[in-house]
């Protein structure tokens, strides 16, 4: 077997994988809706849907916190910062927080939730990454499964392209600060 067909080959087991990862959590997520999806709409789903809930749950978080980055960047209580390393991972907060003001989307461009204190910290930016990501995707029948499959409301109310510079920034951000086992 040439490297070529070798390489197509592994691409086309991971395709399945990520396919199969993900038609199992839409199964257990929204049984009653997943009927309408077929096997090339869960092939044209963005890789993040595959992510395990725990690379989920914090994918989600880093794509809220570029949403809400100005408001993390004001942040001096130790509380809200030791949630937002929890949820984040310590590099991406640090990162994040070194953003010049150009590299952040304007706070009037979209909604930030206000968070006040450190337990509303990782649900909130969740619900804000949440928002981003059904944004970015295209409106259809597999925006609508993943819609009731997370659960958290609707797509921000944001251009789909804008949408997804933010997730293909939080996807470059946290493939340069990965969080370790060690990190928290």
């Amino acid at each position: 077997m040439s490297a070529t067909h070798a390489a197509a080959a592994a691409h086309a087991g991971n395709k399945r994988q990520q396919r199969a990862a993900l038609a199992q959590r839409l199964r257990q997520r929204a049984a009653d809706a997943v009927g309408s999806l077929d096997w090339d709409a869960l092939d044209a789903a963005p890789s993040w849907l595959a992510l395990s809930d725990a690379e989920l749950q914090r994918f989600e978080a880093q794509v809220g916190a570029m949403l809400c980055a100005p408001m993390v960047k004001l942040w001096i209580d130790g509380p809200r910062l030791t949630a937002a390393r929890i949820a984040l991972g310590a590099g991406f907060l640090q990162a994040l927080r070194s953003l010049p003001p150009t590299q952040m989307l304007p706070s009037n461009v979209a909604p930030c939730p206000r968070i006040d204190n450190a337990e509303q910290v990782a649900p909130l930016l969740r619900n804000a990454g949440v928002s981003v990501l059904l944004a970015s995707m295209q409106p259809g029948p597999l925006r609508s499964v993943v819609t009731t499959a997370l659960a958290t409301g609707a797509p921000a109310a944001m251009a789909a392209p804008l949408a997804q510079s933010l997730v293909a920034r939080a996807v470059a951000m946290a493939a340069q600060h990965p969080v370790t086992g060690s990190q928290t």
